[in-house]
C-alpha cells in the first residue's frame, strides 16, 4: 500500500517534529572539563558579578582535580545568584553523567534546556539526548502509558514554558521512534509509537502503528489492528492517504471474504475495542463503529 510503502521508504517528518538527527541513546558525553567554549553571560544582578566568577573558578579547580561534587555544588551556588550558561551547561553535563551526583537525566536536560535558551545550540542537542536516555532506560520493562507518562514529566520539568505538554509529548515519541524506524528497530518502535498513538492521541504516530501492524515490523501482523489505528488517524486529522488505504484494506476484506466472514471479521475488532486486546485498545465509540461497518458493509463518512 502506497501510504505503508512510504513509511518505510524513507522517514516522514511532521511540521511540528524536532529531528532526532544521528544523536544515538548510547553516544557518549562530552568531558565537563572540556566545556570552556561558553562565556559567562552578562549578570542580572551586578553586584554579583565577582562572587559569581569566584564560584566559577572553584568549579573549573574542582573539574581539574576530580572533585566532582564540589564542582556541582559550586554550579548550583553560581546559578542561585544569576543566569550562567556555561554554568548551566556545565551543570547540565555533571547531572547527566552522574558525576559529582546522582545521575538524573531530567535535571541535566533541565540545565542543558535553559543553556540552549540562552544561545547554546550544542546544549540543545545534549537535552534531546538526556530525553533519549531517560525514556530508553529499562525501556522493556516499561509500558505504552508509562512510557508516555514519563515523557509528560520529562517535558513538565525541562520545558515549562511549552504550553502543550501533550503535543510535546507526542511529537518527542514520534521522533524517538522514527530514529529507530531508520534503523530497522521496529520492536521499539512500535512501543514508542503505541505510547503517543494511544495516550497522546496523535495520528501521525497512529497512521505509522498501522503501518506496522500491516507488515508485521516488531508487532504480530495483525491487519484488523492495522484498520483500528488507520482509523483511528483519520478521526483525529490524517490526510486523504490514510482514508484511502483505510479504504482499500476494508475493500480487501469485502472482496476476499464472504458476507458472513466480512461481518464475523468486523465484529471481532468491535470485541476487541470492547475489551481492550495487546493491539487495541478499550474504545467503546469505535466498537459501535465496527459493528455497523460489519451489519451494513459500508464505512464511508
Amino acid at each position: 500500500m502506497g501510504f505503508f510503502g512510504r513509511l518505510f521508504g524513507g522517514k516522514k517528518v511532521r511540521p511540528d517534529e524536532q529531528a532526532a538527527g544521528n544523536m544515538s541513546a548510547g553516544e557518549s558525553w562530552r568531558s565537563a572539563s572540556s566545556m570552556d567554549e561558553c562565556d559567562i553571560e552578562p549578570r542580572d544582578a551586578a553586584e554579583h558579578a565577582d562572587e559569581m566568577s569566584e564560584l566559577m573558578r572553584q568549579a573549573e579547580t574542582c573539574i581539574a582535580n576530580g572533585d566532582y561534587e564540589g564542582a556541582v555544588k559550586a554550579y548550583r551556588q553560581v546559578l542561585k545568584l544569576g543566569p550562567d550558561k556555561k554554568a548551566q551547561y556545565n551543570l547540565g553535563s555533571l547531572c547527566a553523567q552522574g558525576k559529582g551526583t546522582s545521575q538524573d537525566f531530567m535535571e541535566g536536560g533541565y540545565w542543558f534546556h535553559q543553556a540552549e535558551l540562552a544561545g547554546n545550540l550544542q546544549a540543545g542537542k545534549l537535552c534531546l539526548k538526556c530525553a533519549m536516555d531517560y525514556i530508553h532506560g529499562k525501556m522493556e520493562m516499561r509500558s505504552a502509558q508509562e512510557l508516555y507518562e514519563d515523557m509528560a514529566r520529562f517535558v513538565r520539568h525541562v520545558l515549562p514554558e511549552r504550553p502543550n505538554v501533550n503535543e510535546e509529548v507526542c511529537r518527542r515519541l514520534y521522533a524517538f521512534a522514527g530514529n529507530h524506524i531508520n534503523k530497522n528497530e521496529y520492536e521499539p518502535a512500535a512501543k514508542l509509537l503505541r505510547a503517543s498513538a494511544e495516550f497522546g492521541g496523535d495520528w501521525y504516530s497512529q497512521s505509522d502503528l498501522a503501518a506496522l501492524y500491516n507488515t508485521g515490523s516488531g508487532v504480530k501482523q495483525n491487519d484488523l489492528a492495522a484498520l483500528y489505528w488507520l482509523d483511528k488517524a483519520i478521526d483525529n486529522g490524517a490526510g486523504e492517504d490514510a482514508r484511502t488505504d483505510r479504504n482499500e484494506l476494508l475493500g480487501a476484506y469485502k472482496a476476499q471474504l464472504s458476507k458472513t466472514e466480512f461481518r464475523g471479521a468486523m465484529m471481532k475488532l468491535a470485541e476487541w475495542c470492547t475489551f481492550g486486546s495487546e493491539m487495541v485498545p478499550r474504545d467503546t465509540k469505535k466498537a459501535v463503529y465496527w459493528r455497523n461497518v460489519g451489519k451494513s458493509g459500508t464505512w464511508e463518512r
